[in-house]
């Protein structure tokens, strides 16, 4: 019974180091950003290893809820969450940034 006990404790800790090594090291985690169009505007996804890791379909930190007015500002606000993930960096998007991003576009 010990004994089983002990193998089945090896395994799970094996598959728990091997799963996070998998999704969470830099090496192997493969990350992608995807624009997407809304009725009323768009978003971005960012998937990480084929999965989806943030699905946007708003603005993010602004009082209302606004889809992005087009391609390229759902893209500007997704490169930069997808650059601060490659850079294992808070990657919340404040107002700050939306204003930037939008001034950029301008």
């Amino acid at each position: 019974m010990i004994a089983s006990c002990s193998l089945l404790l090896l395994v799970l800790i094996g598959l728990f180091f091997y799963r996070s090594g998998e999704m969470g090291s830099p090496d192997r985690r493969q990350l992608e950003l995807q624009t997407f169009q809304l009725e009323d505007g768009w978003g971005y996804k960012i998937r990480m290893n084929r999965k989806v890791l943030i699905y946007q379909p708003t603005i993010p930190s602004i009082d209302t809820m606004m889809s992005f007015p087009n391609e390229t500002s759902a893209k500007a606000a997704g490169s930069l969450v997808l650059e601060r993930l490659n850079r294992n960096q808070d990657f919340s998007i404040t107002k700050d940034d939306i204003k930037y991003l939008f001034k950029q576009k301008e």
